[in-house]
């Protein structure tokens, strides 16, 4: 007649140390490479991680610029978009939009009477809404980003 009695499994010492060595080993490499490789570290890095419809932010995220500087993209060809500056949207040319789509530019400098008077001193963030000419806006990508102005 067999034994009912469980199968106790008895490791060393030596082995469950150098197994719990291996994991933890194993988890620090997985937070190196999650962290350096694969995430940006923040707002300021966000222009590392942008799509191919949008070829330059401006300014360059991460840049420190005048509180009256430009802000925009330069788009790959057959894209259009529109600006959220600091959570204000800027879509119209009675906004102050700029827009020169040959050259896939799409622009606002802030000023008396616009939406954006000035850009806040410190830490500014903005948002292009990019979408492809033949699909509309309907079917639109966020970019974002965040610079400094002095």
């Amino acid at each position: 007649m067999e034994s009912t009695e469980p199968i106790e499994v008895h490791r060393t010492p030596l082995i469950q140390k150098v197994l719990m060595t291996l994991l933890l080993i194993g988890a620090l490499v997985g937070l190196v490479v999650t962290v350096v490789v694969l995430a940006p570290t923040g707002n300021d890095s966000t222009s590392v991680t942008k799509p191919e419809s949008v070829e330059r932010l401006i300014p360059a995220s991460g840049d420190e610029v005048l509180r009256q500087a430009s802000v925009g993209v330069d788009l790959a060809a057959g894209y259009d978009a529109y600006l959220i500056i600091n959570g204000v949207e800027i879509r119209t040319p009675e906004d102050g939009l700029t827009k020169d789509l040959g050259v896939g530019r799409v622009e606002f400098t802030p000023g008396e009477g616009k939406p954006v008077t000035a850009l806040a001193p410190e830490k500014n963030c903005a948002i292009a809404i990019v979408w492809k000419q033949s699909e509309g806006p309907t079917r639109s990508e966020p970019v974002s980003w965040c610079f400094s102005a002095s």
